[in-house]
């Protein structure tokens, strides 16, 4: 849920958190740092929201239906991963086109993941890019009428879920990208405060400017 699916959107504050509970082999109890962290709205399948009820560490604040074909960074359905899984082209750094969207549910698929499974063979590839509205596995040997009901059913399947800010530890910023980023951001901020427009460099420096100006007067 980290690596992908979750997004940090900010981080707002920092402490430290201090356990008084400890373990019988255990001296002293474990101080923990946490960020008080915002997140990004959360993309979900309709079936999955029972499931994130149930995890008591996060509330939900609200859900929004959303069509599948709105989303604008799908991830892969089988890895859930929304990054390219193929080398960047020579002519430049503009990954090359590796995620395939179904034209009848809308889902996206790396062309990897869809080999790994053995769909498909590296030949069908050239196949499959000529075409203008390729089907994806689920989809691929349903009839016309199946084909529209599953069309339909796609606009209507997908939840926006936004999240209360919680505090987390900063040992996940190993593993949770946009975690890390955030923080590198909220810290940069605390290193370097704002300065007062309203001042000049000297004063910026602990000069009392109106003493200088006074001395340096012309007579």
């Amino acid at each position: 849920m980290y690596q992908y699916h979750l997004q940090a959107a900010k981080v707002v504050d920092h402490h430290l958190h201090v356990n008084n509970k400890r373990r019988a082999d255990e001296t002293e109890a474990e101080n923990q740092e946490q960020y008080l962290t915002h997140y990004e709205p959360l993309l979900i399948e309709k079936w999955a929201l029972r499931l994130l009820k149930a995890n008591k560490s996060r509330t939900i604040i609200s859900t929004e239906p959303i069509a599948r074909m709105d989303v604008e960074d799908a991830v892969c359905e089988i890895c859930c991963d929304p990054g390219t899984r193929e080398e960047h082209t020579e002519q430049g750094n503009s990954p090359t086109t590796d995620m395939y969207q179904c034209s009848v549910c809308n889902r996206t698929y790396h062309w990897s993941c869809l080999k790994q499974l053995q769909f498909y063979k590296e030949e069908d590839r050239i196949n499959i890019d000529a075409q203008s509205d390729w089907s994806c596995p689920a989809c691929h040997d349903l009839s016309l009428d199946e084909k529209e009901a599953r069309s339909h059913a796609s606009q209507h399947e997908l939840l926006k879920v936004t999240w209360r800010p919680t505090w987390e530890p900063k040992e996940l910023l190993q593993s949770w990208a946009s975690f890390w980023q955030m923080i590198q951001i909220y810290e940069a901020k605390q290193i370097a405060p704002p300065l007062d427009e309203g001042l000049d460099n000297l004063e910026r420096q602990g000069f009392r400017t109106s003493i200088i100006h006074s001395r340096w007067k012309s007579t």
